[in-house]
């Protein structure tokens, strides 16, 4: 009687120690998930202003008549190239590329 109570007891613990883990493990991949993802979006909206700069210093320039092309601006880290183009109508094509790595 005394065996098989030990035996389930056994049993008990390890079962549980099972779940805990799993559970443990779970939660533990998803907390480096969220972290992961959190950093990509914020690489994300840093190269989309570091765009949407290049995209205000193009207009900037245009509009006080500099018409070179192209242009590359060195941030701290990262090029930002804008290239623009003066349409027969008069107005003007835009293209601004961030080289963010990873992204």
């Amino acid at each position: 009687m005394m065996k098989q109570k030990k035996a389930t007891a056994l049993t008990l613990v390890l079962v549980m120690m099972i779940v805990v883990g799993l559970g443990t493990t779970a939660i533990l991949q998803a907390m480096i998930s969220y972290a992961q993802m959190r950093i990509t979006t914020i690489e994300k909206i840093r190269a989309q202003y570091l765009a949407e700069a290049g995209i205000q210093h193009a207009l900037w320039q245009c509009r006080n008549g500099d018409f070179t092309s192209p242009v590359t601006i060195t941030t701290e880290e990262w090029p930002v190239q804008i290239l623009k183009e003066q349409e027969p109508d008069g107005s003007y094509k835009i293209t601004v590329t961030v080289q963010y790595p990873g992204i």
